[in-house]
């Protein structure tokens, strides 16, 4: 399937479909990547699973930054915070946990983040399923995903 990524519409739409047959928005972004489903909303925007046809159907992320703040001010520092994750997920570079930055662009109007897919369960549902971490656990998470070289 492929999920509009019109936030007004968010119908699903066969595999092959260019454009949403409830909307008539495009479907493709960059002429690359397809939403399939939303797998997560906050603050700043939706998350969807998506494929890049590019890469034979990849697994990837789309970020669609969609925020809820109004006024001139809030919108410009929201726009800013969504920016400064692409530049931090850059700079990170390469890690097992973290989702690799594959790209970061604007179309229709609002602003894409494209992430690497990577399996498994976020620190969310993990926080729902099992309550709060203890100590030993927190240390746990930190050690997978800090340098080598960091101590705790």
């Amino acid at each position: 399937m492929s999920q509009c990524l019109n936030p007004d519409c968010l119908q699903q739409n066969p595999p092959d479909t260019i454009f949403c047959q409830h909307c008539g928005s495009k479907l493709i972004l960059q002429e690359r990547y397809r939403s399939v489903r939303v797998i997560g909303e906050g603050g700043f925007g939706r998350t969807f699973l998506a494929v890049d046809k590019q890469r034979l159907d990849t697994p990837c992320v789309i970020k669609q930054f969609l925020p809820q703040q109004s006024g001139s001010a809030a919108l410009e520092k929201a726009t800013e915070l969504f920016k400064q994750e692409a530049f931090r997920l850059r700079d990170l570079g390469k890690h097992s946990h973290i989702p690799d930055l594959l790209a970061f662009f604007p179309q229709e109007g609002r602003l894409y983040l494209i992430q690497e897919f990577i399996e498994g369960k976020n620190l969310l549902d993990e926080l729902q399923q099992k309550g709060k971490f203890s100590e030993s656990e927190v240390k746990q998470i930190l050690v997978e995903l800090l340098p080598n070289k960091t101590k705790i």
